[in-house]
């Protein structure tokens, strides 16, 4: 993407208006916020389940990115049905039992509901027969499935982070070595959600995600991206400058990488 077309469509195009979009934004990450402060993430053995699922099945990873936020909520829910079925069943007729999963089950659980709701049929297929062959007793997986919609089904509208980035970019295509680093640190991102997820906001987190993301090949434009992000919306250079350090520092183990993008955002070369 070049940046002085970006510059010239957002000041000059009367139909995109990213400050506009920036208030219902700000809405979104009012409930994501509170969502993600309240309830408990999945933990890394189930984040990597879900990964390699995607992989070995060729499942877009935004699949299990949703899914690590539906298994959010089951968790951050499922206590408190449990003890509001407690209730009622000590007040006036037995409840229907809670299941348990263990962690693959909820792994594939919540990737193929969020397939579904994606309309990637994944379910459909042998491979995931097969699956549910191997980790669920004979029809345990449909009352497992059942029971996890029936606690997140109020709370199944999940913003994520990509959606942000594609109100950002509504218009452009990102190039395909572009494309290939946003969605490895997108990826990176989710796997460690309790970095990132809880406190962060989607609007800066997303620009800050595309910053690297359009200067990778070209480490010299990212003062020019951190400018752009900062013109189109309502957070300062500096708040850019610091998520997108945030993101690098956590994200990239390579350390010559590390120095030259830090070079790059404080304008620090020595």
């Amino acid at each position: 993407m070049n940046f002085e077309i970006i510059n010239d469509f957002t000041q000059n195009n009367i139909d995109f208006n990213f400050r506009e979009y920036y208030q219902l934004l700000v809405l979104k990450e009012e409930n994501w916020r509170n969502y993600n402060q309240l309830y408990p993430f999945p933990n890394e053995t189930i984040i990597s389940i879900l990964f390699s699922l995607a992989r070995k099945y060729s499942i877009c990873t935004k699949n299990v990115h949703y899914s690590i936020c539906l298994i959010q909520r089951y968790l951050g829910l499922v206590e408190f049905n449990k003890k509001n079925r407690f209730t009622q069943n000590t007040l006036s007729s037995p409840s229907k039992e809670i299941y348990l999963f263990n962690e693959f089950q909820i792994s594939i659980c919540a990737l193929n509901i969020s397939c579904k709701l994606n309309q990637v049929y994944w379910g459909k297929t042998l491979e995931f027969k097969s699956i549910v062959n191997t980790y669920f007793e004979r029809d345990e997986y449909q009352k497992l499935e059942i029971e996890f919609l029936d606690i997140i089904k109020f709370h199944i509208s999940i913003p994520l982070v990509s959606d942000f980035v594609g109100i950002i970019i509504d218009g452009f295509y990102l190039s395909k070595n572009q494309e290939e680093t946003y969605l490895a640190i997108i990826d990176f991102i989710y796997f460690k959600p309790n970095e990132f997820l809880c406190k962060q906001s989607f609007t800066l987190l997303a620009l800050s995600v595309l910053c690297i993301s359009f200067s990778m090949h070209d480490l010299n434009s990212i003062h020019f991206y951190i400018k752009w992000a900062s013109n189109i919306s309502n957070f300062t250079f500096q708040s850019v400058q610091f998520q997108i350090n945030n993101i690098v520092k956590i994200a990239f183990n390579d350390k010559m990488t590390l120095k030259i993008i830090n070079e790059q955002i404080w304008g620090n070369k020595k």
